[in-house]
């Protein structure tokens, strides 16, 4: 039996129906937490989706379908959040905005002091945070997706952790 990349690269639609019943939510989730809203991020996973089955070739030498789909769909949110960037003058998205809409928090000042934290990492260490955290993802997932070994994502997540406790810890003291 051909493997899920197989099937991919052969373009059968039982098999991106089951790519994308595998990880959507994933996706979605990870996608809205980089672009801001749910709604832009459903889009993204949309165009990253399409170009999947536009490339559907490249699947054939894949060894991790979810992982390779994760790739296109950073490469994606990054030609989107450059798109943006290009067509609007004003400031980034409010990071309280969800849907949409504005969120209203009942402790406005710790999600601040989270925000500000999680800003201080470095950007992959934060998107490990993120993959890890907010999709659910396991080590050995997100090393695919990041090309890094698994060993060196696990250490940079714990360190990355351990920054976060230190840094807030250090905010909380102080007040």
């Amino acid at each position: 039996m051909p493997s899920l990349g197989q099937r991919l690269a052969q373009g059968d639609h039982a098999a991106f129906t089951e790519l994308y019943d595998r990880c959507a939510d994933q996706l979605v989730a990870y996608a809205a937490l980089r672009m801001g809203s749910r709604d832009e991020g459903a889009d993204v996973v949309q165009a990253a989706f399409l170009r999947a089955v536009k490339n559907r070739r490249r699947f054939r030498s894949v060894q991790n379908p979810v992982a390779y789909l994760f790739q296109m769909l950073r490469n994606e949110t990054l030609r989107a959040q450059t798109a943006r960037r290009r067509t609007r003058t004003q400031s980034i998205a409010d990071p309280n905005a969800v849907n949409g809409e504005h969120r209203s928090s009942p402790d406005h000042d710790t999600e601040e002091m989270i925000n500000g934290a999680l800003a201080r990492l470095t950007l992959e260490d934060r998107e490990i945070i993120e993959l890890k955290l907010y999709t659910g993802l396991t080590f050995e997932e997100i090393a695919d997706i990041l090309q890094r070994p698994a060993s060196s994502v696990a250490t940079r997540y714990r360190r990355a952790l351990d920054s976060l406790r230190g840094w807030l810890h250090k905010q909380v003291s102080q007040e």
